[in-house]
């Protein structure tokens, strides 16, 4: 996988591990489809994959989405129904997310996961926030110690 794509924007390091792949960017439908493997080593003792993997599958689409729609954005909130178990008969599952809406307050993506057949996995919701300390960067190294900054107990702001 390579490290960047679509000119500017980073691929998240997330997706080396999950070894997700963008499939395609839809910006007139304010849409991003990747897929990715299903890997043993994230089954539960019962053969399916855990939640949290699911949930991650979906975030980190709808993450990468909102930076190519323009938006400095984080997760504030997410929830997701499971419908159908992702265990070993599948080999990939498609994670398939867009923006629902945006207001004063936040952004809302929703996304869905489908495995290899077609069938429907999950479905999620999630509300997007640019945040509030985003003006304000936190250098937390001590190798490089600058007189330019402010001392906070071992972190400078700078």
């Amino acid at each position: 996988m390579k490290d960047r794509t679509w000119g500017d924007i980073p691929v998240p390091n997330i997706y080396k591990e999950l070894k997700g792949e963008f499939v395609e960017f839809i910006e007139e439908e304010e849409k991003l489809i990747c897929r990715f493997p299903i890997q043993d080593k994230y089954f539960n003792p019962m053969d399916t994959t855990l939640g949290g993997i699911i949930d991650s599958w979906m975030d980190v689409v709808m993450g990468p989405l909102s930076f190519l729609l323009g938006e400095l954005v984080v997760t504030k909130e997410f929830k997701a129904k499971y419908i159908r178990p992702v265990n070993p008969s599948s080999k990939f599952v498609k994670s398939i997310a867009w923006r629902d809406s945006k207001n004063d307050r936040g952004t809302i993506y929703k996304a869905e996961l489908y495995l290899d057949n077609g069938d429907l996995a999950a479905v999620s919701e999630a509300v997007f926030v640019q945040p509030k300390n985003y003006d304000c960067l936190l250098y937390t190294s001590d190798a490089a110690d600058e007189r330019s900054s402010v001392d906070l107990g071992g972190r400078r702001i700078i």
